[in-house]
C-alpha cells in the first residue's frame, strides 16, 4: 500500500519563497503514525508541485485555513482520477462537512487516536466519512517524525514539538477553538527528537526549531527542558509569550541552552485592543523592558503585530514603525487582523454582520475579510502596505540589524541578518504582500 501526504501551500507573498526556510512538522509527524508496512511519501507544495500522475493508493492532505480552497481543488482532481483522499488539520476539524464535499474521509481532532482505525477500515473497504477523536492524545512516547522523508531543499528540515496548546485564550487565536489545554511531552522524548537526527550540514545539525504555540506555557517545564538542552550545544528558536522576559532564571537557562531567537505576539500598541481580544497578559508599558531583557541575554526578538482592531485608525497605524524602532524589535511581522473560523473573534464579527467573505483563500493575514470599524477595507490595505514598505526600507533594516550588535550572539545576529535582509530585498525589488479583496497587490 502506498500513501502520499501532501502539505498544501499557496504563496502568501509575491516574492521569494521564504517558506523554504523551515519545514513544517505536520507531514513528517503524520508519516510516522502510519504502520511500517505502508510505503509513505511526503510532498510539501512549497518545495515541489503536486504530481497527479503518482502511483499511490491513498492521498492524505493537510492544510491551514488560508489554503483550504486550493486544498479542495487538489483533492477534487485526485478523486476525479480515482484516487481516494483523506483530509485533516484545524480547518477540517472545524468544518468537517465542508471538507467531506472534497474527500472520502476526514479526521477531526488529533490523528494519533484514530489513524490506525482509519487505515484498517480503508484496507477492508469499509472507510467511514468522519473519524473523530473524542479526547486529547497522551503526549508520552510519540513517534519520531519521518525527517528522512522531508525534502532536502528546506534550509531547516527538522522541527521539534515539546508542548501542545497554550495556557492563554486569546479571542483571535485558533488554538483556543480546540480547547485541549496546555500539555507537555516527557523531556527525555524531546531530547531524543533533538539528538536523533543527522542533518546535511553544520547548520542543520546545529539549529532546532520548536513548532510550539508557547514553549514556556509551563515555566517549570521549560526550565527543566532548557537545563537538559545545555550540554547539546544547539541553537534554537520558538514562539513564546512575552512574560518569559520577567523570569530571570528562565531567561538565563534559555540563553545557556542556545536560544537564538523568540517570536512573541505583541499584537497591538493599544491596551484597549488587547483587552478586546482577551490578551490581558500583554502590558504595553512592559514592552520595552521585555525587548531589552531578551537582548541582555543575546536573544533575537521577532514580534508579531496585527493591524485592524476596532481601536485602530489610519493615523495610529502610521505610528507603528516608530514604535518598532523605539522598542528595538529585531524583526516585525505585520499582519491584518484575521478572524479565523471557529474563533471567538469570528463569532463576534459574524453576529455583528461584519464578516465580508468566507473565501478562505483570503484568510491569510494580508486581507481584510471583515468590515473595520474606523476605516474602509481599502484604507486598511493601503495602510498595511505603507507601513510594510517603511519598516523594510534600507535605513530601518540596517538600524535593526546593527543597533543591538554589541549584545548579540553570533546565532542571533545571523538570524537577524537573514530575516531583515530577506524582507528588505523584497521591498527593493518591488515585491509586496498580496492584499486586496481579489488577493491582488495594491501598490
Amino acid at each position: 500500500m502506498k500513501v502520499e501526504i501532501i502539505s498544501v501551500w499557496e504563496s502568501q507573498d509575491d516574492g521569494i519563497n521564504e517558506a523554504r526556510s523551515v519545514a513544517p512538522l505536520t507531514a513528517a509527524y503524520i508519516a510516522a503514525l502510519f504502520p511500517s508496512d505502508i510505503d509513505v511519501s511526503i510532498r510539501h507544495e512549497m518545495i515541489q508541485p503536486v504530481n497527479y500522475e503518482i502511483d499511490v493508493d491513498l492521498i492524505a492532505i493537510t492544510f491551514l485555513i488560508g489554503n483550504a480552497i486550493h486544498a479542495y481543488e487538489i483533492a477534487d482532481r485526485f478523486r476525479e482520477i480515482g484516487v481516494p483522499v483523506i483530509m485533516g488539520g484545524p480547518h477540517v476539524s472545524l468544518l468537517p462537512e465542508e471538507a467531506l464535499k472534497h474527500s472520502d474521509a476526514v479526521v477531526v481532532g488529533e490523528a494519533e487516536n484514530i489513524l490506525s482505525q482509519l487505515i484498517k477500515d480503508f484496507r477492508h473497504g469499509t472507510l467511514k466519512n468522519i473519524y473523530k477523536s473524542e479526547k486529547p492524545h497522551n503526549l508520552k512516547a510519540l513517534p519520531l517524525p519521518r525527517y528522512d522523508l522531508v525534502e532536502k531543499e528546506f534550509f531547516l528540515n527538522r522541527s521539534i514539538q515539546a508542548t501542545r496548546g497554550c495556557p492563554y485564550y486569546c479571542d483571535f487565536c485558533s488554538v483556543k477553538s480546540f480547547n485541549y489545554g496546555f500539555r507537555t511531552r516527557p523531556i527525555e522524548d524531546v531530547i531524543t527528537d533533538i539528538t536523533s537526527y543527522e542533518g546535511r550540514n553544520y547548520l542543520q545539525n546545529k539549529m532546532v526549531w520548536f513548532w510550539d504555540t508557547n514553549l514556556i506555557g509551563s515555566k517549570r517545564y521549560a526550565k527543566e527542558l532548557f537545563r537538559e538542552m545545555i550540554p547539546l550545544k544547539k541553537w534554537w528558536f520558538s514562539q513564546t509569550s512575552i512574560d518569559m522576559a520577567k523570569d530571570k532564571e528562565l531567561m538565563r537557562l534559555a540563553a545557556e541552552s542556545g536560544c537564538a531567537g523568540v517570536f512573541i505576539g505583541i499584537e497591538s500598541f493599544s491596551q484597549e485592543s488587547l483587552k478586546q481580544i482577551k490578551k490581558n497578559h500583554n502590558k504595553i508599558a512592559d514592552y520595552k523592558m521585555a525587548v531589552e531583557a531578551f537582548h541582555e541575554y543575546g536573544i533575537y526578538v521577532m514580534a508579531g503585530i496585527i493591524i485592524g482592531f476596532d481601536e485602530d485608525t489610519e493615523e495610529s497605524i502610521k505610528r507603528i514603525p516608530g514604535f518598532v524602532q523605539e522598542l528595538g524589535i529585531d524583526i516585525p511581522f505585520i499582519h491584518i487582523l484575521t478572524p479565523n473560523y471557529g474563533t471567538a473573534l469570528y463569532d463576534r464579527y459574524n453576529r455583528e454582520k461584519r464578516i465580508l467573505t468566507n473565501d478562505w483563500s483570503l484568510y491569510n493575514g494580508f486581507n481584510a475579510v471583515y468590515q473595520p470599524k474606523n476605516m474602509s477595507t481599502d484604507e486598511l490595505h493601503n495602510s498595511y502596505l505603507e507601513i510594510w514598505e517603511e519598516l523594510h526600507s534600507f535605513s530601518k533594516t540596517f538600524n535593526r540589524v546593527f543597533r543591538n550588535l554589541p549584545k548579540a550572539r553570533l546565532r542571533s545576529f545571523l538570524w537577524s541578518f537573514f530575516d531583515n535582509g530577506y524582507y528588505c530585498l523584497l521591498k527593493h525589488i518591488g515585491k509586496f504582500p498580496l492584499v486586496g479583496v481579489n488577493g491582488q497587490n495594491r501598490s
